[in-house]
């Protein structure tokens, strides 16, 4: 504890950049299927709070995106299969949202968050940005890993694929 009777919170930044299809993907397409986050708890199976993120479009084509985050399947934090993939198994990329009530519980989602389009233009990129989030989240038991999921929420242009989408999550705990 500090002379101000609160404990430091430590802050951290976690990048991670999805695996996207190059498509021209519509309303309610899977822009990205569960992705690993590691490192979002100091020790496994602890709380952390998400707080900001940040999302830089390489390729200048995002539009309104919901992020998913759900713990995995076991208490070691196991990434969803295929079969429990938002898609069921198929490959993202203009493929509608194909995922079971079953199977959303089984992949333990655990949150959500709206990412809308705002000032951000960069005229050949765009920058979007979500603060104040306080989101809490709980890795499995056994792992400092949560898994993320993307779904367009808007009408994007042409996906230009992996490599053309940085997402910045920010984390206190």
């Amino acid at each position: 504890m500090g002379q101000d009777g609160l404990v430091k919170q430590a802050k951290r930044i976690i990048k991670v950049q999805p695996v996207m299809t190059a498509d021209d993907n519509a309303d309610n397409d899977v822009a990205f299927d569960w992705t690993a986050v590691s490192g979002v708890s100091h020790s496994k199976g602890s709380a952390t709070m998400l707080q900001s993120v940040a999302i830089l479009d390489a390729d200048d084509s995002i539009a309104a995106l919901e992020l998913f985050f759900c713990i995995g399947s076991d208490a070691d934090g196991t990434a969803p299969t295929a079969a429990q993939g938002l898609v069921g198994g198929a490959g993202a990329g203009s493929a509608a949202v194909d995922i079971t009530a079953a199977e959303a519980q089984a992949v333990q989602i655990c949150g959500n968050i709206q990412m809308t389009l705002s000032e951000g233009d960069l005229i050949l990129a765009y920058g979007i940005t979500k603060t104040n989030i306080g989101l809490i989240l709980q890795p499995a038991l056994n792992s400092n890993t949560i898994y993320m999921g993307g779904i367009w929420r808007g009408d994007p242009a042409a996906t230009g694929g992996t490599g053309t989408l940085d997402i910045y999550l920010g984390f206190e705990s």
